[in-house]
């Protein structure tokens, strides 16, 4: 028996699939469910009172809590293929990739003997080999960079095999939920953190994978709290701690277990995103209903045509006017529709009696253009809405219209993309440093320091250039201002000896320049001081000589 939804639930669940809708969750959590669906009752929530957020209260918030995030990875994934966000998505993943190497015969890193930092041929060419030939590693993160820039990370299990000839073979094998893991840190009895990566199986529980078993491209920014256990609640609940006297103790003040993960793209945005959701699927509703508004018409009638006639005659023109749109029979004979929109797309006219034109000469006192013009002004909200999905990622809105020139030109105009173009290009690189250094444990049972690698898996990409251009215009202003100090201090001292100390002023000057620029210390010296010194006495003792005055006079 299918359950009954009440209204609110059947205004926010989208179009049915199958025989189930999929609905729009809100920001409660449910024991065992989740987050819950708008309009939904269901059971308490984990939390507390207190804590609880919801669009309702005004204060929902991404969660940072590992329920939360594992739900909202599973919300995110209904939005994936929305068109706002395969627009930021393909944005970035299309820059990513354009410097990237294309990998074909070419050294991907290079390992550094750590006595004289050469380059360690055997052990270069062997973790190469492994990279290029066993996994294909570029083509691995090109084939999974969409699912990295939307969720932040990707993540594989990394296995190993021997061949016929007793090598260490290593190949990439695809998890349950390779979008969704957490890195825990533990420590362990010799106080040193370890690192495993908690992943969901396929029956939805979570489980630890060791650190030499996984192959990732991440950028782990996203510092999680673990409230799976109810430690976390007990904690909270202490308002007041006592503050120990006496020897400090190490051990008391040193978490023993973190937890990062990854934020995904639109993780801070993800109200935002359903509210774009909700007007385009209220656009989409509100346009069937206006096209689907039927046309009254009058009938002119004399009062001596009785009433039953003039209904006749108008149930005749409006089969008449009808039977003309031939919509009705396509839709019958070809698909099966329910009635109610057969009817009103193939019924759209009505004719009514009209008697003395008392009708036609009344003001409208139902106006049927209410719903066009809210349509017009939801429709006009859309955009205001993709603005602010795509202006915290540094993209403006008239990318959807194509009016804002190519995509290198927007991000040459855009910090807020060159800085997040900048954070995914540094997560594949420390994600093949660790890859590396997983390696190098498994082939030769020792640490690597990652220090020693050496990628060459990326070109110099504009925002490196834009960057360097930067550095390089703030060089040259200072370089300007400094010259346009010591010029204008020398055309002021020229000007004003003997009124003004030389040697005194140039102090100044070479105090306020040290200030502004410690490293031009070497600029200005005693030395140069005392040239200048005597070459300005020259000047004033030549124009003394001029004016027939000695310096005592």
């Amino acid at each position: 028996m299918k359950k009954s939804e009440n209204m609110i639930q059947k205004m926010f669940g989208s179009f049915a699939i199958g025989s189930s809708r999929v609905p729009i969750r809100s920001n409660v959590y449910r024991t065992g469910g989740g987050y819950s669906a708008i309009g939904g009752t269901g059971g308490a929530s984990i939390f507390d009172s207190f804590d609880r957020k919801s669009p309702l209260l005004g204060n929902a918030s991404p969660s940072n809590r590992i329920s939360g995030y594992i739900d909202r990875i599973g919300e995110l994934k209904g939005y994936q293929l929305l068109d706002i966000s395969k627009l930021a998505t393909n944005f970035f993943a299309d820059y990513v990739t354009n410097f990237l190497v294309d990998g074909n015969g070419q050294q991907l890193v290079t390992i550094l003997n750590e006595e004289d930092d050469s380059t360690d041929e055997q052990v270069t060419e062997r973790i190469n080999n492994i990279l290029s030939k066993d996994l294909k590693i570029l083509d691995w993160i090109r084939d999974h960079l969409q699912d990295y820039i939307f969720y932040g990370e990707y993540f594989g299990m990394l296995q190993k095999s021997q061949d016929e000839t007793g090598h260490t073979k290593f190949r990439i094998e695809e998890l349950h939920d390779p979008i969704c893991v957490i890195t825990k840190k533990k420590r362990n009895s010799d106080g040193e953190m370890e690192e495993t990566y908690l992943a969901r199986g396929e029956d939805g529980g979570i489980y630890e994978i060791p650190r030499n078993e996984i192959v990732y491209i991440a950028s782990q920014n996203l510092r999680l709290i673990n409230d799976l256990s109810d430690e976390w609640k007990e904690n909270e609940k202490k308002q007041k701690k006592l503050i120990l006297k006496g020897e400090s103790n190490r051990d008391k003040v040193l978490k023993s277990e973190s937890y990062m993960t990854s934020e995904p793209l639109l993780y801070a945005l993800i109200l935002k995103v359903k509210e774009l959701v909700i007007k385009e699927l209220l656009v989409s509703l509100i346009s069937l209903r206006d096209l689907s508004s039927v046309q009254i018409f009058l009938l002119q009638f004399d009062k001596s045509i009785p009433l039953e006639s003039a209904n006749e005659l108008c149930a005749r023109a409006t089969k008449l006017a009808n039977n003309t749109n031939e919509l009705g029979s396509f839709l019958s004979s070809q698909f099966d529709v329910i009635s109610f929109i057969e009817n009103t797309l193939t019924q759209s006219a009505k004719f009514v009696p009209d008697y003395n034109s008392t009708l036609g000469g009344k003001n409208s006192m139902l106006p049927l253009d209410k719903l066009t013009d809210k349509l017009l002004d939801i429709m006009q909200t859309l955009d205001q809405c993709k603005g602010n999905i795509l202006g915290p990622l540094g993209l403006p809105t008239t990318m959807m219209d194509s009016t804002s020139g190519n995509k290198w030109q927007v991000l040459q105009q855009s910090e807020r993309a060159n800085s997040r173009v900048t954070g995914f290009m540094s997560g594949i690189k420390d994600s093949m440093i660790s890859l590396v250094c997983t390696i190098y444990r498994t082939l030769y049972n020792d640490e690597l320091d990652p220090g020693l690698i050496k990628l060459h898996i990326a070109e110099k990409t504009s925002v490196e250039y834009n960057n360097q251009i930067n550095q390089s215009e703030s060089v040259s202003g200072l370089v300007q201002g400094i010259t346009g100090i010591v010029q204008n201090a020398i055309q002021t001292l020229e000007t004003a000896a003997p009124l003004i100390d030389g040697k005194a002023f140039l102090s100044y000057i070479q105090t306020l320049i040290k200030n502004i620029d410690s490293n031009t210390g070497d600029l200005i010296t005693e030395e140069s001081l005392e040239s200048y010194l005597k070459l300005l006495q020259a000047k004033v003792d030549s124009q003394y000589e001029q004016l027939g005055l000695t310096p005592d006079e």
